[in-house]
C-alpha cells in the first residue's frame, strides 16, 4: 500500500467511526471527556511565556511558575495517574525547581537538540527514585504540545508506536525521551496533516487524536 493510501486509510477509518467528523455526536462526547486538556493548554500559554519565565528565573521567585507546571500536568489527560504522581514528587524536591524551570524555559522558547536533551536530563535528575522519575514521554512532551500545538506533539508511547507501524514510519523509538524520536513523531504528524482531508485545518493535538482513534 502506498504511503498516500495509508494516510487516506486513517481518514476513512476515522469517518467510519465518526461519520459527522468533528461535529459527530460521538466525537463531541469523546472530546468532552478531555475538556480539562484545553484548560492545560490555556494555562501553559498564559503562564509559561518567555517574559514570565525569564522574570521568575531572574528574581528567584519560582512559586507561580512551578504551581502552573503542577496544574498543567494535573489537567492533562494525556498524562497517566502514575506519571502525574512522579511529576508531583519531582517538583516536591525544591532543589530541582530552578534547574527545571530554566530547562523548561529553554526548550519552550529556544527549542532544539541541545535544549531538548538538557530538558530531559533535568527531568531525570530524580531517576534514582522510581516514584519521582519525571523523564517520561507524556510528561516531557506535554509542556511542548500544550504551549504550541501547531508546532509540537504529545507522545504516548504505546499509541504512537502503533500509528507509526501502521504508516510504515521509523520513529527511532527509545523509552528515554530523545530529540531524534521526538522530531520523527513531529514530522509524522505534520505529514499526516498535509495529506489528510479530515485534519487539514486543525492543530497537531487534534490531528493526533484523529490518528490515535484509528489504532
Amino acid at each position: 500500500m502506498k504511503t498516500m493510501d495509508r494516510y487516506a486509510a486513517i481518514d476513512a477509518d476515522f469517518l467510519v467511526r465518526f461519520p459527522g467528523g468533528f461535529q459527530d455526536p460521538d466525537w463531541i462526547a469523546l472530546a468532552r471527556k478531555h475538556k480539562s486538556y484545553a484548560k492545560a493548554e490555556a494555562l501553559c500559554q498564559r503562564e509559561l511565556t518567555r517574559g514570565k519565565l525569564d522574570a521568575a528565573l531572574e528574581s528567584g521567585k519560582l512559586a507561580d511558575a512551578t504551581q502552573a507546571c503542577r496544574q498543567i500536568i494535573s489537567l492533562a489527560t494525556t498524562v497517566s495517574t502514575f506519571e502525574k504522581i512522579a511529576f508531583r514528587n519531582f517538583m516536591d524536591n525544591r532543589d530541582l525547581n530552578q534547574p527545571f524551570i530554566q530547562a523548561l524555559r529553554d526548550v519552550l522558547h529556544d527549542f532544539g537538540p541541545a535544549s531538548f536533551e538538557t530538558y530531559v536530563d533535568t527531568l531525570a535528575m530524580a531517576r534514582t527514585d522510581p516514584k519521582a522519575n519525571a523523564a517520561k514521554w507524556p510528561i516531557v512532551s506535554c509542556f511542548l504540545a500544550c504551549f504550541d500545538p501547531q508546532r509540537h506533539v504529545c507522545i504516548k508511547p504505546t499509541t504512537v508506536k502503533k500509528v507509526a507501524a501502521r504508516l510504515g514510519v521509523d520513529i527511532h523509538y527509545q523509552s528515554r525521551p530523545n530529540y531524534e524520536c521526538y522530531e520523527a513523531v513531529r514530522r509524522m504528524v505534520l505529514d499526516f496533516r498535509s495529506r489528510s482531508a479530515v485534519a487539514a485545518d486543525v492543530d497537531n493535538t487534534l490531528a493526533q487524536a484523529v490518528m490515535y482513534c484509528t489504532v
